[in-house]
């Protein structure tokens, strides 16, 4: 093997099936944690505390998934798999 062979980028192959199903996970966390900003704004006068705080708790989840789902989905994975020669 020769330097040049070694030392070559490694090959990315097209996104796997999981890694679309998660990118479109990602971006329904990202709705529901908009959709949970939204209800947490209308709602915010008219119920408890506890409720406040539960509904601020959901929408931080939903939008650390979609950032974790996103990265996942969008990450470019070689094929590291050794040559046939």
């Amino acid at each position: 093997m020769t330097l040049a062979t070694l030392m070559e980028a490694p090959k990315h192959h097209p996104k796997h099936l999981w890694q679309k199903i998660t990118a479109v996970i990602a971006k329904l966390s990202f709705v529901c944690a908009a959709i949970g900003v939204v209800i947490t704004l209308i709602y915010s006068g008219d119920v408890s505390e506890e409720y406040k705080a539960a509904m601020g708790a959901i929408t931080f989840i939903c939008f650390a998934i979609g950032i974790v789902l996103s990265t996942l989905g969008n990450a470019s994975i070689p094929n590291l798999k050794p040559d046939q020669d």
